[in-house]
């Protein structure tokens, strides 16, 4: 065991970040990577006023600003995000009190392996300042504001840590007034702690307060998982079922131990897993990379509070077991959006249209999002000096300052004036079949497998599949015909 532990802490990160590099730079970026892109490329205010209505706040988009020049894309993010991985992992190995086994499982967990270290979100970065809060946790009264200031600033990378930032931050305050009453420390110093944590509260309120409710929460999915994930186990698979059942375990009996042991650790873990939770099945149902967060904080609570770990053995076994069981990627990956995240194909899908010459001289529009493989092509096409214009459905949420950066998806509004002062061939792309559909003041009416009816208001217009040879990568492509 001595050997196997040598072994571990001298080989863990190395192979991880040999292993991750490889992932993270054989891969191009799929939508919300782009998307963060675009942002990163627009002015201060602007990147300030977006995120209000966004989703995200606005950290991660100020820590690509001094790289996002189209000609590093996306090499520039990738590289960015896996080093704050990097430096999570690390912090990890050197700071936290976990036997090396336990570290090793953390380390190459589904999660970290094949989610945050290779893909290019907001969430690495949270990710890293959640362990050097768990780091500098038992000296926070040494140097107070030191450790405010790491909290207030990890809140303000993503909402996921938004959350768990809360309730460590009320945990602190509640000791730092305790302390005042004990005459500990002054009321100045408590003040300025106020002042940081006031100031953090109402940017994250500004930020978050104008953030539209997205339509697919009403399908209610995310209740659905919740349910089976806390109360019936349920799976395809040996590890699936299994890891549902640890996890059930988990979510019912530690917080009856921790009721009895820690009162800290009790709020905490419960106040942050129900915030989580009230946030998914209200306002946003999430994707499998935000309710990764409940292993985040399943790690972190044990990390802050290690001494109840080493308390009872049946928590010492579900903290094992679930550690183990994440390193199985089916037991906790929605499959379904593994393809969109990992062979998103935008690269392939700008080269198919590059090296056509119908395609590269013609007027490219698209009528919707292309789904969430094909906006990561825009980049790419901007740097071949390729434009692609786009009919938005999505009033609500329509980024007129993005409209215009690198002239991709150009909002058009009357599609008869914009086909009647186009010269060039006319195409409309897709990904997938454009189903019947109603856009604002425009109709797409299905005939047969190859070819759409759209109609406007005034005329009404033919869409013909054009084929490409050698086109693996689901792009469809239809030439628009005046009938």
């Amino acid at each position: 065991m001595k050997l196997l532990n040598k072994y571990l802490n001298k080989y863990s990160i190395f192979i991880f970040a040999i292993i991750t590099f490889i992932i993270c730079f054989s891969r191009t970026p799929f939508w919300d990577e782009t998307h963060a892109f675009d942002i990163a490329c627009l002015k201060l205010n602007e990147i300030y006023q977006i995120s209000r209505i966004e989703g995200h706040t606005f950290l991660w988009y100020l820590i690509l600003k001094p790289f996002s020049n189209i000609k590093f894309y996306p090499y520039s993010m990738f590289f960015i995000n896996w080093i704050f991985c990097i430096l999570s992992i690390y912090i990890l190995w050197k700071k936290a009190s976990f036997e090396p086994i336990i570290k090793a499982f953390i380390t190459f967990s589904t999660p970290f392996l094949l989610y945050f270290a290779p893909v290019a979100r907001c969430y690495s970065i949270g990710i890293l300042l959640l362990f050097l809060i768990c780091s500098f946790f038992p000296e926070r009264h040494k140097n107070p504001i030191l450790f405010t200031l790491l909290i207030a600033t990890c809140a303000n990378t993503n909402l996921m840590c938004a959350i768990g930032c809360f309730w460590i931050g009320i945990i602190f305050l509640f000791e730092l007034i305790e302390k005042y009453k004990e005459n500990k420390i002054d009321k100045h110093l408590l003040l300025k702690i106020f002042s940081i944590f006031f100031l953090c509260g109402l940017i994250l309120f500004y930020q978050f307060i104008f953030v539209q409710t997205p339509e697919t929460l009403n399908d209610n999915s995310f209740t659905k998982r919740f349910i089976n994930f806390v109360i019936i186990p349920w799976g395809d698979n040996y590890f699936q079922i299994l890891f549902h059942i640890v996890s059930s375990l988990t979510f019912y009996f530690i917080p009856f131990y921790l009721f009895k042991n820690s009162k800290k650790a009790l709020v905490f873990i419960l106040g942050t897993y129900l915030t989580l939770t009230f946030v998914f099945v209200f306002f946003y149902h999430g994707s499998f990379w935000n309710h990764y967060f409940y292993y985040i904080y399943f790690i972190v609570l044990f990390w802050i509070f290690k001494k109840i770990l080493y308390k009872n053995k049946f928590i010492k076994f579900l903290f094992y077991s679930i550690l183990f069981l994440a390193i199985f990627p089916f037991s906790i990956h929605e499959e379904g959006k593994m393809p969109f995240i990992y062979s998103s194909k935008s690269k392939e899908i700008a080269n198919l249209i590059a090296a056509n010459n119908n395609l590269k001289n013609a007027k490219l529009y698209t009528l919707e999002w292309w789904s969430e493989i094909s906006p990561a092509s825009n980049v790419y096409l901007a740097q071949k000096g390729i434009n692609i214009y786009d009919y938005k459905n999505r009033n609500k949420r329509s980024f007129e300052s993005l409209k215009d950066t690198f002239k991709l998806q150009t909002e058009i509004i009357d599609f008869d004036e914009f086909y009647k002062n186009t010269p060039k061939d006319f195409y409309i792309l897709s990904v997938g079949l454009i189903f019947n559909q109603k856009f604002k003041n425009l109709y797409v009416i299905p005939t047969d497998k190859h070819s759409y009816i759209l109609k406007t208001k005034e005329k009404t217009y033919r869409m013909q599949n054009i084929k490409i040879e050698k086109n693996t990568t689901g792009l469809i492509i239809y030439k628009v015909i005046e009938i």
